[in-house]
């Protein structure tokens, strides 16, 4: 079939505004959505390769808040950098507070080390020791926080398909009690508003 000047112009006037409208979309969206993929290819570097079972979703019903509001913390674990990298995001209640890591080897310092920044306009970075098969523990130094925390300690422990996480926060120059977390497998999305 041909097509007449005159609507070859119509029709690429139509797809021209069609791309812009998408793509308007996509750069003006209220909301950045990770998906999570468990089934993602590729090795991890030798010294990250302990994280493969953690890669996917995962969800923890945290409890109420002291408004009353249920707590959900969803995260995505990811292979990045071709596998130098895991990258980490997570978000609580749909985009109210949330973050994202880069957990990387450091073969100057022989270390796990990674780096986290949230919505909250504060950072971590830390590093990690690898205390068991699906075992590791975190120490986290931390810059801006309103709350007075400066460091964060965690441990994380993967089995039966499920995380647990105790963490312990220094606030002004003590610790805090360890909170406990479980995560389970989850397709939730990741949402930072």
């Amino acid at each position: 079939m041909f097509l007449t000047g005159k609507l070859k112009n119509t029709l690429a006037s139509l797809l021209l505004v069609m791309s812009t409208l998408v793509l308007s979309f996509q750069a003006f969206s209220d909301d950045e959505v990770y998906i999570p993929d468990s089934n993602q290819q590729g090795e991890l570097h030798p010294k990250l390769a302990m994280f493969k079972p953690y890669l996917g979703g995962w969800q923890s019903d945290m409890g109420k808040n002291q408004q009353g509001e249920q707590m959900t913390d969803v995260s995505v674990w990811q292979r990045a950098l071709n596998g130098n990298a895991l990258r980490t995001l997570h978000s609580i209640n749909d985009g109210a507070y949330g973050g994202e890591s880069l957990i990387f080897w450091d073969e100057s310092e022989k270390k796990v080390k990674f780096y986290y920044f949230t919505t909250a306009s504060f950072y971590t970075s830390g590093w990690m020791e690898i205390t068991g098969d699906n075992e590791f523990t975190a120490y986290e130094d931390v810059s801006g926080s309103e709350q007075g925390i400066t460091q964060v300690k965690s441990t994380s422990e993967l089995s039966e398909n499920k995380i647990t996480v105790s963490t312990s926060y220094l606030k002004n120059g003590e610790w805090t009690k360890p909170q406990m977390r479980v995560y389970v497998r989850s397709e939730k999305a990741v949402k930072f508003k």
